[in-house]
C-alpha cells in the first residue's frame, strides 16, 4: 500500500506522522537488512538452476534520466523442484546486457529466461515453451493455420502437468520418450505454415524457431519446468504494488522495495508467515552488527 494512503489510517490512529518519514522508514529497515538480501542472492547464485525475468518500474529522481524514463526490476528464482525456495528481486536502471551479467555474476548452472540474456555467463540456456504458445494463441483468433502448431503444444502441456510431482530423472525420462516426438512434429508443423513475416502468425513462427534450440534443451532437464510461469508469478507480485504505487521517488526507494519484495516474496515461498519472519529478521539480524559474518546470518536465511 502506498505510504500516502497509509498516513489517512496513521493519522486516525492519533500518529500524526509524514509520508517523508515513513519513506525513510522504509529505506533505513531495508538497509538494517541488506547483508542478510546480498547473502540471499548469493545462494541463489550457487544453485544449480535458475529461471529469470525482468519488468518495467518508474523512478522520478534517477540521475540521468528523465522522470518518464523506465528502469528495470529484475528476478530471478530458483525452480519449483529446488529444495531451497529463493526469490530475488534487484534494481537496475535499463535491461542492458551489462546489467543482466552484473545480476548473474558468479552464476554457472543453467538458466531459464527470455532471450534477452543470451551472453550471460552460465553453463546452459533453455528456453520457455508458454512464450511460444501466447504468441500462437494469439495468433489462432485471426488464422486457422495457427491452430495446428497450438493443438502440438496444448498436448504438451497437458502431459507435462500429468508428471508434475515426478522427480527430476523420471520427468526427464517421459519427456525424452513421449514429448520428443511432439517437440519433433511442432517444427515439422511450422516448416510447412505458410503465413506472411509481419503478420501475427509469421511473428509467432519467427519467434518459436528463433529460441529453438533453447525449447529442444528442456528435453534435457527435468528438474526445470517446460515453462518460466513461476518466475512470472514472482514479476506479477511486482506489478499488482505497482498498480499502488506507480513508481519509486529514489533509487534509494526502488532498491528498498527490491530488498522488501525478496524478504516477503522468499518468506511466503518457504511456507512462512511474511508478518512473524520480517518482526524476527528486523528484530534480530541488526544486533548482529554492522558486518555480519555468513555464519551469523545463516539461520534467518528464509529455507532456515
Amino acid at each position: 500500500t502506498p505510504l500516502y494512503r497509509q498516513l489517512k489510517d496513521w493519522h486516525r490512529f492519533g500518529w500524526n506522522v509524514c509520508e517523508s518519514t515513513l519513506a525513510a522508514w522504509v529505506i533505513r529497515g531495508a538497509d538494517k537488512l541488506r547483508s542478510l538480501y546480498d547473502l540471499l542472492h548469493q545462494k541463489l547464485l550457487q544453485r544449480p538452476y535458475l529461471q529469470g525475468d525482468e519488468t518495467v518500474v518508474k523512478v522520478l529522481r534517477e540521475p540521468g534520466k528523465k522522470p518518464t524514463a523506465e528502469s528495470r526490476m529484475w528476478v530471478q528464482r530458483t525452480v519449483q523442484k529446488d529444495e531451497r525456495q529463493a526469490i530475488y528481486y534487484a534494481y537496475r536502471p535499463d535491461r542492458s546486457e551489462k546489467s543482466a551479467c552484473s545480476l548473474y555474476s558468479g552464476f554457472t548452472g543453467v538458466l531459464q529466461c527470455d532471450e534477452v540474456y543470451p551472453k550471460v555467463a552460465c553453463t546452459d540456456r533453455v528456453g520457455c515453451l508458454a512464450h511460444v504458445r501466447r504468441k500462437f494463441f494469439e495468433a489462432a483468433k485471426y488464422s486457422q493455420t495457427a491452430k495446428g502448431p497450438l493443438k502440438i503444444l496444448d498436448q504438451i502441456f497437458h502431459l507435462e502437468k500429468k508428471w508434475a510431482s515426478l522427480s527430476s530423472s523420471a520427468r526427464m525420462s517421459k519427456r525424452n520418450e513421449f514429448l520428443r516426438p511432439l517437440f519433433e512434429k511442432f517444427w515439422e508443423t511450422l516448416a510447412t505454415c505458410a503465413a506472411l513475416p509481419k503478420s501475427l502468425l509469421g511473428k509467432a513462427i519467427a519467434y518459436a524457431l528463433g529460441q529453438k534450440e533453447a525449447i529442444d534443451k528442456l528435453l534435457e532437464y527435468g528438474a526445470i519446468d517446460i515453462s518460466n510461469n513461476t518466475c512470472e508469478q514472482a514479476v506479477k507480485s511486482l506489478v499488482i504494488d505497482r498498480k499502488n504505487f506507480l513508481f519509486s521517488t529514489s533509487v534509494a526507494g526502488a532498491d528498498a522495495n527490491a530488498i522488501w519484495l525478496t524478504l516477503i516474496e522468499s518468506a511466503k515461498a518457504n511456507g512462512l508467515d511474511p508478518q512473524k519472519y520480517l518482526t524476527k529478521i528486523l528484530t534480530l539480524v541488526p544486533r548482529l552488527g554492522f558486518f555480519p559474518t555468513e555464519k551469523e546470518l545463516e539461520p534467518y536465511l528464509p529455507w532456515n
